[in-house]
């Protein structure tokens, strides 16, 4: 897991943001299907494409299309809460190990990086580049992501979001590394801040998987916002929205009250 600084406000601040990436600050969904294409090559690769539903990418196309991951029924029991999810699902019950699926979801983000993320459909929300800056001055914001850091900068570049963050921690091995996660956002939001102790109730975390992004700092005290995209209802979150624009008002309200409590 690497921590990388981009830079922050001089203000002292004792709050802290961290954001998701795939899903949140990061959408489209060219990026689920190159992972699935990637699960669909390993497959093959191992003779396990016994199946008459036109392979992984196929499944996953058609379910972001219909917006229901529920089509075909979930192999797990509770409901897939984004595509890469469904993709990783779809994966294992064909037969990839979990390191297998890793190395799909890694060789994805090369195959589109090499098509080139200009002809993707890779974007951020709207305004987001805007409302953290109008954050930032009143907490430190940290993106937290599974993805590698080598070769990530071009992303934040095509979001339009270099330098938006006051440090990047990649490789965050989602879920079972998020308290850790948090722990490196915390110290470098210290660092920033230019205090001593950000309190773990003064942490808002947003992102569109609870036990991946949320769980651990609702554990904590911390606020939560999960966006549910595909209505999946999973988790207790203290806020669940459809999608980054109608979290705006949340994260403006929690930045400027005197705690995080809103």
């Amino acid at each position: 897991m690497t921590t990388t600084p981009a830079g922050s406000p001089a203000t002292p601040r004792q709050k802290l943001l961290l954001l998701d990436f795939d899903g949140t600050v990061c959408l489209g969904d060219d990026p689920v299907l190159h992972y699935a294409a990637q699960v669909d090559a390993l497959l093959a690769e191992r003779g396990r494409t016994a199946h008459d539903d036109g392979g992984v990418r196929a499944v996953v196309a058609g379910a972001l299309a219909a917006g229901d991951l529920q089509v075909p029924a979930p192999p797990e029991g509770t409901p897939a809460q984004d595509g890469y999810q469904l993709v990783q699902r779809l994966g294992r019950a064909r037969g990839l190990s979990a390191e297998e699926t890793g190395v799909a979801f890694r060789a994805g983000r090369e195959a589109l990086l090499a098509v080139g993320l200009q002809r993707s459909d890779v974007h951020a929300p709207a305004g987001l580049a805007a409302l953290l800056a109008e954050i930032r001055p009143a907490a430190a914001v940290v993106l937290v992501t599974n993805s590698p850091a080598t070769a990530f900068a071009p992303w934040l570049e095509a979001l339009g979001l270099t330098g938006a963050f006051d440090a990047v921690v990649n490789d965050a091995g989602k879920p079972a590394g998020l308290p850790a996660a948090l722990e490196a956002a915390l110290e470098e939001a210290r660092r920033g801040a230019g205090v001593e102790h950000i309190a773990e109730t003064q942490v808002l975390s947003i992102g569109d998987i609870w036990e991946n992004d949320l769980a651990p700092v609702a554990a904590r005290g911390g606020t939560t916002v999960l966006i549910d995209r595909f209505a999946a209802g999973i988790g207790s979150p203290d806020h669940r929205v459809p999608d980054l624009a109608a979290a705006a008002p949340i994260l403006r309200d929690w930045a400027a009250a005197p705690d995080a409590d809103v």
